[in-house]
C-alpha cells in the first residue's frame, strides 16, 4: 500500500487530528536515539477507539505500530527503521487519580514520572520508583520496560507498582482491569505479559499503581572505598542500625566517577582521596540529624580501612551536586563514542569478585579501553561502558561482550537489569536466555499478535 493510501485509511479511522501533519511529525524530538523517530508517519490518539482502528488498520494493510512513551528507553525498544507507524501516547486523556486511603494512584499511560510524584507528594505519598528520566519518561513507557531505578532495592521494579492496566491488544481486545487491591486471584495475571513487553504485545493506555508513604527528609554522604566489598559492608552496617533508613545507594567506579567529575558544574570529588569506588548513602535517622549517627555506625569501617574517607552534603546544593554526578550518564557519551553498554545484575555475594573479573578481562583484549560503571548498589544493577579511543572492530565488540557478560548466567545474575531488551539485547537473549522461558515468549506473542504488528523485531 502506498502512503498516499495509507494516510487516508488512517484518516478514515481516526479522529480528526491524530494523524501529525509532516510538519509535525519533523519536530518530535528522538530525545535518546535519532532511530526514535524513524516512521513512516507518527499517530497520536485521542481514546481508545482510536487505537481499535490503529490497530483495524494496521493489520489491514500490514503496516508495523511502534508504541512509544517518552522516548528515553535505552534498548531501542522505541526505534523505527523508517516503515512504520509510531504511536504517541500525548492527545490521550491526562488522569492522575490518588486515593490516599488505599495508597493507589490511577493514571493515564501518558504521564509522566515527575507529575505523578507531584500529585502523590501533595498526599503524602510517593510512587516508590525513581529514575532519572523522570521528568520525560511516561508511565506507561516505565511499565512496558519494566523500569527498575534507585529505589528498586526496597520498593521493587515496576513490576513490584502494577496493580491494574488497561491496554489494547494487536487485535482489538481491549484489557480493561484497572484492579485497585493488591490481592486480585481471578486466573492468569494477564497484566504482567504487558509489564516489560516493551509494547510487543499492545498499547497500555492506564494503569493503577500501589504507592508508599512519602520517604522522609534524608542526609547524603559521598564515601571513598576500596572496592564493592567494602561498600556492602558499609550498606550493611547502616542496614543493620534500627536507628537509620538507608534509602539508597548508588556506586560509581574510578573511571566514571573522575572523568565525569571534569564535566560538572560542582566536583564534588576535589576533597576525597583518590579511590577504586565512590558511593552515594542516602540516609535518614528518625531520631534526628543523621551525620553523627551515620559515622558513629561506621566507625570500625573507618579505623579498619574499609572507608578511605567521607563527606556528608552540609547543604540542599551540595546534595545536589552529589547525586548531579551520579544522575549524568549521559555526558561521558559526548566524549567516549566509540563504547559498548551493558545493564546487568549481579548476586551481591558475587559483586565484587565479578567487577574485578571483567576489569581484567577487558584489560586483557586491548589496554587502550576504558570501563566506565556505575550502578545500584542495593540491588547488584550495575551500568557498564567499555570505552575505546578508536571505533571498536566487531571482534572487539565480541571480546567486551564476552568479558561483561560471560559467567553471569552461573552465578545467578542477569544480562538485562532494567533497561529491556529492546533491539540491543535479543541476540544476548537468544545466547543468555532459557530456552523453555523463550519458547513460551514466542508462543505468547505468537497468540497475541500473529501478524507481527506490534513493535516487530522487539524482544522476541
Amino acid at each position: 500500500m502506498t502512503k498516499t493510501n495509507l494516510i487516508a485509511e488512517l484518516t478514515a479511522a481516526l479522529s480528526a487530528d491524530a494523524l501529525l501533519s509532516e510538519e509535525q511529525f519533523a519536530v518530535l524530538d528522538p530525545v535518546v536515539t535519532p532511530e526514535n523517530t524513524h516512521g513512516l508517519l507518527a499517530v497520536a490518539p485521542r481514546n481508545l477507539e482510536d487505537i481499535v482502528g490503529l490497530f483495524q488498520v494496521c493489520r489491514a494493510t500490514g503496516t508495523a505500530l511502534i508504541p512509544q512513551g517518552g522516548r528515553t528507553g535505552l534498548a531501542g525498544a522505541a526505534t523505527g527503521t523508517g516503515a512504520e507507524i509510531l504511536c504517541l501516547g500525548h492527545k490521550m486523556p491526562r488522569r492522575i487519580v490518588i486515593d490516599p486511603v488505599s495508597r493507589t494512584a490511577e493514571v493515564s499511560a501518558n504521564t509522566t514520572l515527575a507529575d505523578l510524584e507531584q500529585a502523590a507528594r501533595a498526599k503524602g505519598l510517593t510512587a516508590g520508583i525513581d529514575i532519572a528520566a523522570r521528568d520525560s519518561a511516561t508511565i506507561g513507557g516505565m511499565i512496558s520496560t519494566n523500569a527498575g531505578g534507585m529505589e528498586a532495592f526496597r520498593n521493587g521494579t515496576m513490576r513490584q507498582r502494577v496493580l491494574g492496566l488497561q491496554a489494547v491488544l494487536p487485535d482489538g481486545t481491549i484489557l480493561n482491569d484497572l484492579a485497585h487491591v493488591r490481592k486480585c486471584n481471578e486466573g492468569y495475571d494477564v497484566k504482567q505479559l504487558l509489564i516489560g513487553g516493551e509494547g510487543t504485545l499492545g498499547i497500555i493506555t492506564a494503569a493503577t499503581l500501589q504507592l508508599l508513604p512519602e520517604p522522609p527528609v534524608a542526609d547524603t554522604f559521598l564515601l571513598a572505598l576500596p572496592d564493592a566489598a567494602a561498600a556492602l559492608v558499609v550498606m550493611q552496617a547502616l542496614q543493620s542500625n534500627p536507628q537509620l533508613q538507608l534509602l539508597r545507594a548508588e556506586a560509581m567506579w574510578r573511571d566514571f566517577a573522575q572523568e565525569n567529575a571534569k564535566h560538572q558544574a560542582q566536583n564534588p570529588l576535589q576533597t576525597l582521596p583518590d579511590a577504586a569506588l565512590y558511593v552515594i548513602y542516602e540516609v535518614h535517622c528518625p531520631n534526628g540529624p543523621s551525620e553523627d549517627m551515620v559515622f558513629a555506625t561506621l566507625e570500625q569501617q573507618f579505623e579498619t580501612g574499609l572507608i578511605l574517607d567521607a563527606i556528608a552534603a552540609q547543604t540542599g546544593q551540595q546534595a545536589n551536586d552529589i547525586w548531579a554526578l551520579r544522575e549524568d550518564t549521559l555526558t561521558l557519551f559526548k566524549f567516549f563514542p566509540h563504547a559498548e553498554w551493558f545493564d546487568i545484575s549481579i548476586p551481591l555475594a558475587h559483586l565484587d569478585s565479578h567487577v574485578k573479573r571483567v576489569e581484567t578481562r577487558v584489560a586483557a583484549l586491548d589496554p587502550a579501553l576504558r570501563i566506565h560503571v556505575l550502578g545500584h548498589l542495593g540491588d547488584g544493577n550495575l551500568h557498564y561502558t567499555v570505552c575505546h579511543p578508536e571505533p571498536l572492530t566487531p571482534a572487539l565488540v565480541k571480546g567486551i561482550k564476552l568479558a561483561v557478560l560471560d559467567g553471569l548466567k552461573e552465578i545467578g545474575g542477569s544480562f538485562s537489569a532494567e533497561h529491556g531488551i529492546g533491539i540491543e539485547k535479543r541476540v544476548a537473549l537468544n545466547q543468555y536466555g532459557d530456552a523453555g522461558k523463550l519458547a513460551i515468549m514466542r508462543a505468547i506473542k505468537q497468540a497475541l499478535d500473529p501478524e507481527n504488528i506490534c513493535n516487530p523485531g522487539k524482544v522476541v
